[in-house]
């Protein structure tokens, strides 16, 4: 059913507020006017929600702890696959799997594909265990994100039986707006994408 439930403090602009709306799109050329518009929005927003001499919020005596470990596990990881290699298989299997123009058998296999690249990445090893200008700990982590938001696209389009925008699916040719004039909401059940 239908589920309309604001969530107090939750902004959104660009991709995730997308709502067909000129500029509110992933199109680089429409960011500045994103930029403008929903991001003023956003600070009207903000400035209405939290008040002058509103009190600091309270984090955890052990906030962030869960990140900083993780970024010195993978900073020191010693596994024999580079990550740049990892990194171009990711990309070749994003553009064979899910290109813009999109079919329901290699969306089925990409979800495959992807699984697999996501169990590779605990064998990623880095050299450099320097924490200044760290490229190498630096392309990892960028390759986790990526990773993790390639998982997400691959399964959400091959859930989405319909063509809209960037999403051209060759089975569905047609937009879908009585079954799909939503936005699709996916993540990970594990903390980490080699889980």
């Amino acid at each position: 059913g239908a589920c309309n439930t604001i969530v107090p403090g939750l902004l959104a602009a660009g991709e995730a507020g997308c709502a067909s709306v000129h500029g509110a799109n992933r199109l680089g050329a429409n960011s500045l006017l994103d930029l403008v518009v929903f991001g003023r929005q956003a600070a009207d927003t903000t400035a209405e929600l939290v008040k002058p001499n509103s009190p600091a919020v309270k984090l955890p005596a052990n906030a962030g702890q869960e990140t900083i470990a993780r970024m010195d596990k993978l900073r020191n990881s010693k596994g024999p696959l580079p990550t740049a290699t990892l990194r171009r298989e990711l990309q070749v299997s994003m553009q064979k799997y899910a290109p813009v123009y999109r079919n329901a058998d290699d969306l089925a296999k990409g979800k495959s594909v992807i699984m697999e690249v996501m169990k590779k990445f605990k064998d990623v090893g880095i050299k450099d265990r320097s924490m200044v200008w760290n490229t190498d700990l630096i392309e990892t982590l960028e390759l986790e994100n990526l990773i993790n938001q390639a998982a997400q696209e691959m399964f959400s389009a091959e859930a989405r039986k319909e063509s809209r925008g960037a999403h051209a699916h060759e089975n569905f040719a047609d937009r879908d707006d009585t079954n799909w004039m939503k936005h699709t909401l996916s993540w990970l059940h594990k903390p980490h994408v080699e889980d």
